[in-house]
């Protein structure tokens, strides 16, 4: 089963409020920081995996549109 949109932003609410003891949005701003670092030592894209993410992102929220309001 897909999940849906909100089941992924809960999923992603989840993950952020337990990555570090501070509020959501720090946490957020914290692990893409972190993820960059990662990047770096492990030689991956960071500006490549997040160009992929906002692939993925609006074709989800595509996934979710009515038909009349589908993008082509």
């Amino acid at each position: 089963m897909t999940p849906t949109n909100q089941k992924r932003a809960d999923h992603g609410r989840k993950a952020l409020a337990a990555y570090a003891n501070d509020d959501t949005f720090t946490n957020l701003v914290d692990f893409l920081t972190d993820a960059m670092h990662w990047c770096d030592a492990s030689g991956e894209d960071f500006h490549y995996a997040l160009c992929i993410a906002c692939k993925h992102y609006l074709a989800e929220l595509n996934d979710e549109q009515t038909e009349e309001r589908r993008m082509p």
